[in-house]
């Protein structure tokens, strides 16, 4: 019958029976235990089996001075299998054959496993296992950043023997080192007995290793990188890189994406507020016509005034006002009309009265001089309103009233 873990007392206690077989039964948080002391040494190894069962340990934190580091220091003829070790710290202070899951493997099996934290120690560091002295690694990988002063690697950090042996396994971690380093293995004399098994280039920092095949984050993310895996018992693999399907499909944290957007306008009408309206000794005969315009700039001078069937829009209107009197003769038209510029200057205006009621653009008292008549004129009110390209001229008809005796 296999012993139950459930809690991080209790996996401590492992190391009071190291033949013993182990079972998970629930993930175990290990953040509040303090510093653990790895299972198993050169004088007591862990001949036993342990199950993860698709659980995991995190926040494992490792602190020691001696050699052989992991959760487990050192194991022969051990079986570990389906565990998941997350966010572990693992720090041997410049000792050797240091891993997250196992410091030296010897005639054991690791398979179905996998790591991501930090690592760091001095010679033969790995990121799942330090120290390859015999057996197998199958079916694991590594996301753990690895640090040490030789013989690191993202995965295992040196191989000892032709009987050690790495199959479908891969790694992404970033590998530092200036001795013996390499994105998967750190060392090995029997790259041979690595088969396919892959290392991210990009995220490794690392272009070289001693076994194994280096690829692109985007080739590690693509399925048909992987040859010879089994992605319909064993592995899956979800637009990233391939998960162990024993632990179930895992949550993908949310990507950060960086978008240029051009933000473009399109162009607006204003309103310009200038005008240059110059008056210079003018007589004024009509009120002041009111305006809204964007722009005018007016020169009146002698302009004849044509019906038009229709009222047209003009875009710019001119008034501008001298010191002159011009003579304007007033026609009386039989229907009313808009145009599309008008004057305002007078000179000697002369009225000839028609039978019929008309519209005038200037209105001046009449001139009778002609005729003896009784004339009635009424005060042109005109008012002029303009848009900005689309200006309309409105004036008053003048409705002007005579009687004539001869």
């Amino acid at each position: 019958m296999p012993i139950l873990i459930s809690t991080p007392q209790e996996l401590n206690n492992v190391r009071n029976n190291l033949l013993g077989y182990y079972e998970l039964v629930n993930d175990i948080d290990m953040s509040g235990f303090g510093n653990f002391t790895p299972i198993g040494n050169t004088t007591s190894k862990f001949k036993g089996i342990f199950n993860g069962k698709g659980f995991k340990i995190k926040n494992l934190t490792i602190n020691v001075s001696n050699t052989y580091v992991g959760l487990f220091g050192y194991t022969e003829n051990a079986t570990i299998q389906n565990v998941g070790i997350e966010n572990a710290n693992v720090t041997s202070n410049n000792y050797n054959y240091v891993g997250i899951l196992v410091g030296n493997i010897t005639n054991s099996t690791i398979s179905n496993s996998y790591t991501t934290g930090q690592v760091d120690g001095q010679y033969g560091i790995g990121g799942l296992v330090g120290w390859h002295s015999s057996g197998l690694i199958k079916n694991c990988f590594s996301h753990a950043n690895v640090t040490g002063a030789g013989r690191v690697g993202g995965l295992v950090g040196n191989f000892v023997s032709a009987d050690s042996y790495v199959n479908n396994c891969y790694s992404t971690g970033y590998v530092d080192s200036n001795l013996y380093v390499g994105g998967l293995i750190g060392s090995n004399n029997f790259p041979e007995n690595i088969t396919d098994s892959y290392w991210d280039i990009n995220t490794s920092g690392q272009t070289i290793s001693a076994g194994g095949t280096g690829l692109t984050t985007s080739e590690m993310k693509t399925q048909s990188s992987y040859v010879n895996w089994d992605f319909l018992n064993v592995w899956g693999i979800n637009n990233d890189y391939p998960y162990l399907q024993v632990f179930g499909v895992p949550t993908l944290p949310p990507k950060i994406e960086t978008i240029t957007v051009n933000s473009y306008s399109n162009n607006f009408f204003g309103n310009v507020g200038k005008s240059i309206k110059s008056t210079k000794q003018t007589d004024s005969y009509i009120h002041a016509i009111q305006t809204y315009t964007d722009r005018h700039i007016a020169t009146i001078k002698n302009i004849d005034t044509y019906i038009l069937p229709i009222h047209s829009n003009v875009s710019q209107s001119h008034r501008t006002v001298r010191s002159s009197t011009e003579t304007v003769t007033s026609f009386m038209n039989p229907i009313s009309a808009t145009v599309e510029r008008q004057t305002k200057t007078f000179k000697q205006l002369l009225s000839f009265v028609e039978p019929l009621q008309g519209d005038i653009n200037v209105l001046y008292p009449l001139d009778n001089r002609m005729y003896r008549a009784v004339v009635n004129v009424i005060e042109n009110d005109s008012r002029v309103y303009t848009m900005d390209n689309m200006s309309t001229t409105n004036y008053i008809v003048n409705p002007s009233f005579s009687e004539v005796i001869e």
